[in-house]
């Protein structure tokens, strides 16, 4: 992407934000002021349930870490004893928020509870595993079936959230009653939820310490720019997902502050159809992919708050490939070499100009500097391209609404650590979002037996794998970027660091000392 249109890009970002002036920063308020571009619309612990553990209210078994671990956090431990035997160690003195005891029975009753009544949960849980109370703060699981992905399982918010399951029942479908019930055992309390906000106080007793913020405040705000000024008048401290392009305006207006924290598990990935048209060719992909600039993207189109992709997943995991290069010399070489000329500046061959159509959806406005960087870089190569905007990728890629050879999309290829389920989903033959129609035999058999293999060292043997085939033998699926955890806040908390896997608040959560 050349100087002149990244500054044109800016521009254009500047000019579509209302005009911003200094405000004040609200450094005593002892309330976490937040806005998020997501409504919570009930306290209905299946449909909307998840959303607690993000802002303070809820808890988890396990805790997902930005290294990819996964350590306890409810659970004192988790032990694995054989392929489809694991202990759970609940940890002691903890309580709900309305004062009841987070025992093992409590523990079991929000296993069935969400086992009977959650679909997210039975997909991933099998249905033969049992969980046994087997001591005072024991349960032993027997999962039936080789479930390598447990600990994730555990650590994922919309699976397995620990709730108090007596007072969910007494309140049957009128899930208002649980606004002030105590139900979670996290640090701040939800007292009241409407369409525009949440509000909680903190809970005194909580188990890892007195909570520093005496509450939060968490206001519901869909359009980001009414989110960036909420921020820099001083409505707001933290802003979750401020649009990327923006950053040169917050570095030059004050009160206005990028808060970038560890690298996700995900980022935006580009899918191509290898079954119609030009990236039927296997050259034409792998030259695709090497033609990208992956640090300039990251530095430059998206100014250092994303970082540059290096393979299909976050560099910090064990088992990471670093198999992505930015090779303009090679990518020519494969192109020459399959037969595709160079006249001027676009390739032909037996007639055919080499040209692809970028898809990409107007929910993520970050796709359309990427798009037209991707079309410099390819270019640059000789392959012409035009972009194309639908409402929804996935379903214009699975029910052929347009002709499309890239399309771009936001997502976690190890979403809390846990691969299978987008291996299974978007890679393996016959996947429900495998959007190029991609079926490769060596990779499908590898996820298959990824999908049944404990021993992590072996996991990790057969996801290198996969990333060369899917990257360098036998092209399909790459990261264009790996997403940095990010908020905008004002400059009271310009410390705050965003973190991984959603929580964003947490007992220790405060503004700057």
């Amino acid at each position: 992407m050349t100087l002149k249109s990244l500054m044109l890009s800016s521009a254009l970002v500047m000019a579509a934000l209302p005009a911003l002036t200094a405000a004040p920063a609200l450094a005593e308020d002892k309330i976490i002021n937040m806005a998020t571009s997501f409504q919570i619309r009930s306290m209905d612990p299946v449909k909307q349930g998840f959303w607690m553990q993000e802002f303070g209210q809820g808890e988890l078994l396990m805790k997902f870490q930005p290294n990819g671990d996964i350590t306890p956090w409810l659970a004192e431990s988790l032990t694995r004893k054989d392929d489809t035997t694991w202990v759970i160690t609940i940890r002691d003195g903890v309580t709900f928020q309305n004062g009841k005891a987070m025992d093992v029975d409590a523990v079991l009753a929000s296993i069935a509870y969400f086992r009977e009544n959650s679909s997210g949960t039975q997909a991933v849980v099998p249905a033969e595993a049992t969980f046994e109370k087997t001591g005072p703060r024991e349960i032993t699981v027997n999962t039936g079936v080789p479930t390598p992905e447990l600990p994730n399982i555990l650590a994922h918010e919309s699976r397995l959230m620990i709730i108090d399951v007596e007072t969910v029942l007494a309140a049957g479908d009128d899930f208002e009653k649980l606004e002030g019930a105590g139900i979670h055992t996290g640090p701040f309390k939800l007292i009241s939820l409407d369409d525009q906000k949440m509000i909680a106080e903190r809970y005194e007793d909580y188990w890892q310490g007195k909570p520093v913020m005496e509450g939060v405040e968490l206001r519901f705000v869909s359009d980001a720019n009414a989110r960036i000024l909420a921020v820099q008048n001083g409505e707001v401290d933290i802003a979750l997902y401020p649009p990327i392009a923006a950053a040169p305006v917050f570095k030059a207006t004050p009160n206005l502050n990028l808060a970038l924290g560890p690298l996700s598990t995900g980022g935006f990935v580009g899918f191509m159809d290898v079954t119609n048209g030009t990236f039927e060719e296997k050259a034409v992909r792998r030259a695709a992919m090497l033609a990208m600039n992956y640090e300039e993207i990251a530095n430059s189109v998206f100014h250092g708050a994303k970082a540059p992709a290096t393979g299909l997943y976050n560099p910090n995991f064990a088992y990471a490939l670093k198999n992505y290069k930015y090779d303009m010399a090679a990518a020519n070489t494969l192109l020459d070499d399959a037969g595709w000329v160079r006249s001027g500046d676009t390739r032909t061959k037996d007639g055919e100009t080499l040209s692809v159509t970028i898809m990409i959806y107007p929910q993520q406005p970050d796709l359309a500097p990427l798009s037209s960087a991707m079309q410099t870089y390819l270019s640059a190569v000789g392959i012409a391209s035009e972009v194309v905007s639908v409402d929804s990728v996935r379903e214009a890629a699975m029910n052929d609404l347009v002709e499309w050879d890239i399309a771009l999309s936001a997502t976690g290829t190890a979403t809390v650590g846990s691969v299978s389920g987008f291996l299974n989903r978007y890679v393996a033959c016959g996947g429900d979002r495998n959007y190029g129609g991609y079926c490769n035999a060596e990779a499908q058999a590898l996820i298959e037996k990824l999908d049944v293999t404990v021993d992590e060292e072996a996991r990790n043997e057969m996801l290198r794998k996969i990333q060369m085939i899917v990257a360098e033998d036998d092209p399909y699926i790459f990261n264009l970027t790996i997403l940095k955890e990010r908020a905008l806040v004002s400059d009271a908390w310009s410390n705050y660091v965003p973190a991984v896997a959603w929580n964003h608040i947490k007992w220790d959560t405060a503004p700057n000392k």
